[in-house]
């Protein structure tokens, strides 16, 4: 052992102990006794976290407490994955800026996760010390082979902490920790171990034969390698990435979305003395936005590396057309079925376009099978089963055994949380909602004397009561509009249940509700999108939404529908409303179309008593849209608060990011949602941005995002940084000063500021308003600004004049306090 190589990247005081050998995560589906559940839709986006404890939680728990794991298999220099297991963790786990050890994901059913991680500690001589445990799960923690700890809050994705006190003899310490969890869907899947003591101490991670110097210099040139931009739509995908090692290094990537379908995998080769590598074609990578995980070798050990791209190849656009919305509807069902992630919704494209019945087949089996486990998002699947029924039942291409077993899939299903269940399907929000009263509804309609085993009721008592919940959940919507306000994740799921009822329920009430609610969305998706993208403020936000707006589905929802967007791959929604006779009404063109010099502001209400207080100042070349006194100063979720938009890849937000980890799977995670949520006001092309930041939380900064190699130009003067994309101008400026960032995956996309208290101000203008863009920098450059922290800016603006937010008020112009409530879910549209 004293001959190993180890690492020594950090001397710690007051820090995170982040750097070790990490196992493989052992997986186990786990069953319960089933019980029923009980809860109001929408109630959790209120708290910003799920506050619906699932029961099998509660059993998992119990037992889990009774008994601790058994410590690593091995001690010495590495540790086993665990209860005697003879292999070591041969992934070196490097930070990458995060504080946690993290192995966040998302689980479809109940999973007990457990994960062995070592590393060794050197304390230059004898004390004592407080060491904090930080986790959602479990940390068990041994020093030196013994048992130290095991804390075990399983607090459901909302941090637990313990400080305990350790004895630390002078030399090296092995410390090994087995973190746990049941991962329920989206599961923050982490520890965290901080040393609280004043010496200096130092991590020597275990090497074994690898060399110190080659490690540390993978782990430097993984640090900075990035994409140039993040949409990639031809050729090679290249991320740059210097070589540091005199040979040429293997890599392994493994590529896909985060929640939905399967992982795929390639190898690339970064040259020696490389600066770049290319890891494929675009076309190999698919359409969507990718997470890919590098995974570079050095002996026995491994780096693992993640980062994220919007692929959108030319190539799959070979269908695009310019007729009317029958011949869009067309060749988005044969880009679908070509290109398409392999899903119940591809094969119905499939079957509709002539293609494979055999590869329809493969996918509806492999459907049901998700389903028939319970999946979470079970929900957004089988509604599709019953128009692949009323098709293609007759059709004398699937055998009677196939028929019966997606019979038995209908009829075994757990329709809502008043039914028995040891699974994790989410029910409480409100596309979820709606998408189990639509199975329901079509399920009973299908077979109104089947007996539906999971309930006991016959099909016609389901029918009963889906007709039921479905008006409760309509009326709910006509009267409050969305809780995930203009959310372009979830707009789709919404409408795939709105298209089914539409063409599929016998009920004429429920066909017109149907019909009203498309119309709505559709209403908002025009009114809010730019371009055919709906880049707005967000009720829900991903990081795959904000950056990937080619290839998501709202995206091809306003291109089939109106010609203007862009089309994409995107089925859940799209290959119903490709089957349906439904086309939007076309009265709402004229708000995608504006012209140069026609702009409106738009303001309306959704969610329970109008919470949402929504503004969106649209021009023809750009639009700027905010939330107001949405929850400031409190914890946030995935609510996207305020975006400018020039177009799908020029676009500038602001947030206070949620985790360290970029491209992290958190909720929120580094540039989808709000650790902690601003205070905004926005007046036509000026928004303004509060922030009160807990200093407890692990961030202690805000960014912009801000795509350099996107804008025209770009340029900074006088504390502000300016962009041109055409013959529009953005400007935007932080209290606490700006700098871009110019390391890592962000370098020359990102803007911080740094500070728990700032404001932020967000300009923007065009060349009819302002004249050129040095004009407009002048004009900008030399407003008056005050500042308070994050309680107060005040502004001369040349245009608006006196403009001033304080925390408790709305935003004042010109001595007027702005209006921001009052205007119902169809709202104000004001020309100007």
């Amino acid at each position: 052992m004293e001959n190993e190589a180890r690492y020594k990247p950090l001397r710690l005081k007051h820090q995170s102990i982040n750097r070790w050998r990490i196992g493989q995560t052992i997986e186990q589906r786990v069953r319960f006794e089933p019980m029923t559940m009980d809860g109001d839709i929408n109630a959790w986006l209120l708290e910003g976290f799920a506050i619906h404890e699932n029961p099998c939680r509660k059993e998992f728990v119990t037992k889990r407490r009774e008994n601790t794991p058994e410590p690593p298999g091995r001690m010495e220099g590495g540790a086993g994955t665990g209860g005697g297991a003879d292999s070591e963790p041969s992934e070196l786990y490097f930070p990458w800026g995060n504080p946690r050890v993290e192995r966040s994901g998302f689980w479809m059913v109940p999973t007990h996760l457990s994960t062995y991680a070592v590393t060794q500690i050197h304390s230059p001589r004898a004390h004592k010390s407080k060491l904090k445990l930080i986790t959602c799960g479990s940390i068990t923690l041994w020093i030196n082979g013994k048992l130290v700890d095991d804390f075990t809050p399983f607090t459901r994705n909302h941090e637990a902490e313990k400080e305990i006190e350790v004895e630390w003899m002078e030399g090296i310490h092995t410390v090994a920790v087995c973190f746990e969890d049941l991962a329920e869907r989206d599961t923050q899947y982490y520890f965290r171990l901080d040393y609280m003591g004043t010496e200096d101490i130092d991590i020597v991670l275990p090497l074994g034969e690898v060399k110190e110097e080659e490690v540390r210099q993978l782990e430097n040139a993984l640090s900075e390698a990035y994409f140039s931009r993040d949409t990639v739509f031809s050729g090679p995908v290249v991320l740059n990435i210097r070589n540091p090692l005199n040979r040429e290094i293997p890599f392994r990537l493994r590529f896909g979305s985060d929640i939905f379908g399967d992982l795929q995998s390639k190898d690339a080769v970064l040259p020696d003395r490389a600066e770049a590598m290319e890891l494929g074609q675009a076309e190999d990578f698919g359409m969507g936005y990718k997470y890919i995980e590098l995974s570079a070798r050095i002996g026995s050990l491994s780096i693992k590396k993640r980062l994220g791209v919007q692929i959108y190849p030319e190539s799959a656009l070979e269908f695009m057309t310019e007729g009317d919305i029958r011949a869009r509807k067309d060749a988005a069902l044969k880009t679908i079925a070509q290109y398409g992630e392999p899903n119940i919704h591809t094969a119905l494209a499939l079957l509709k376009t002539g293609g494979s019945v055999e590869a329809a087949e493969a996918m509806i089996r492999e459907g049901m099978e998700g389903i028939n486990s319970r999946a979470d998002c079970s929900d957004f699947f089988l509604v599709s089963l019953f128009r692949i029924w009323q098709d293609y039942r007759d059709s004398g291409l699937f055998s009677e055994a196939f028929w019966e077993e997606m019979r038995e899939c209908i009829l075994n299903f757990r329709y809502w949380m008043d039914e028995p269940g040891d699974d994790v399907m989410w029910f409480f929000s409100e596309n979820h909602a709606l998408l189990f009263h639509t199975c329901e509804l079509l399920a009973g309609q299908l077979f109104p004397e089947g007996h539906f085993t999971n309930s006991g009721e016959t099909g016609a008592q389901h029918q009963a009561k889906a007709e039921s919940r479905l008006k409760e959940w309509f009326e709910r919507f006509m009267a409050e509009g969305l809780a995930e306000w203009n959310s372009s994740a979830y707009f789709p799921i919404d409408a795939v249940g709105f298209i089914q009822l539409h063409d599929l329920a016998q009920s004429p009430e429920i066909r017109r509700m149907a019909k009203e609610a498309l119309d709505l969305l559709y209403y908002y998706m025009t009114l809010n999108s730019h371009r055919g993208v709906l880049a707005s403020t967000y009720g829900r936000s991903y990081e795959k939404e904000l950056k990937g707006h080619y290839i998501v589905g709202t995206s091809s929802m306003c291109w089939i529908g109106y010609g203007i967007g862009y089309l994409n791959n995107y089925s859940f929604s799209n290959v119903s409303l490709c089957l349906s006779e439904y086309a939007p009404p076309e009265a709402y063109r004229k708000y995608l179309t504006l012209g140069k010099d026609e702009r409106f502001i738009f303001r309306f209400e959704q969610g329970i008593g109008g919470y949402a207080k929504l503004y969106n100042y649209k021009t023809g070349r750009y639009s700027l849209s905010s939330i107001a006194d949405f929850k400031p100063g409190q914890p946030g979720y995935q609510e996207h608060v305020m975006h400018l938009t020039f177009g799908p890849e020029a676009n500038l937000w602001v947030n206070h990011p949620g985790e360290l980890a970029v491209h992290g799977s958190g909720r929120p995670s580094n540039w989808a949602g709000n650790g902690y949520l601003p205070k905004a006001g926005q007046y036509k092309g000026l928004g303004i941005l509060l922030y009160q930041i807990n200093p407890k939380h692990d961030v202690h900064f805000t960014h912009a995002y801000f795509p350099t190699g996107i804008f025209d130009e770009y340029a900074e003067r006088n504390g502000w940084y300016f962009a041109r994309s055409g013959d529009s101008y953005a400007a935007i400026y932080a209290a606490n000063g700006l700098r871009l960032q110019q390391h890592g995956p962000d370098r020359g996309k990102e803007l911080l500021s740094d500070g728990l208290n700032n404001a932020w101000i967000i300009r923007v203008s065009d060349q009819d308003e302002s004249g050129s863009f040095e004009q407009f920098i002048e004009r900008i450059a030399g407003i008056a600004i005050t500042a308070e922290g994050g309680q107060h800016l005040a502004l001369n603006d040349p245009d608006y004049g006196k403009v001033e937010l304080q925390w408790d008020r709305p935003i004042i112009v010109n001595g007027e306090e702005q209006l921001i409530e009052g205007f119902g879910i169809q709202g104000k549209l004001e020309y100007l």
